[in-house]
């Protein structure tokens, strides 16, 4: 549990941190950022929530959190395969992949830890 714990808070930090660094001072921040800040929110509530070893919330959190990985890697990837302009794309697809993978791992391991 304290490996999912500690995970959660890192990459709820970094979720939040580059939605603010990439979305900071402008007019398109809140409507713009607000999936990434509520996951990373919920990351952050699960870290905290599961102290006493309660996985139930991380399941919820991490089954977000794969649920925004995989709606950002589809629409990455559509610039990839169809070839619609987009810097820097496969970065894009490659980095939301092991995200996403990362947060599979995350989940299968919370729902293990709910079934005891």
């Amino acid at each position: 549990m304290t490996l999912l714990r500690r995970l959660a808070l890192i990459l709820s930090l970094l979720l939040a941190a580059g939605e603010v660094a990439r979305y900071w001072g402008r007019a398109a921040f809140v409507p713009m950022a607000f999936d990434e800040l509520a996951v990373a929110a919920a990351l952050g509530w699960a870290a905290w929530r599961s102290r006493g070893g309660d996985a139930v919330a991380m399941v919820a959190a991490w089954g977000l959190f794969c649920g925004l990985m995989l709606g950002l890697l589809v629409e990455n990837a559509d610039h990839v395969i169809h070839g619609k302009p987009k810097a820097n794309a496969w970065v894009y697809v490659a980095s939301l992949s092991v995200l996403l993978l990362t947060g599979l791992a995350a989940l299968r391991r919370a729902l293990r830890l709910v079934r005891g």
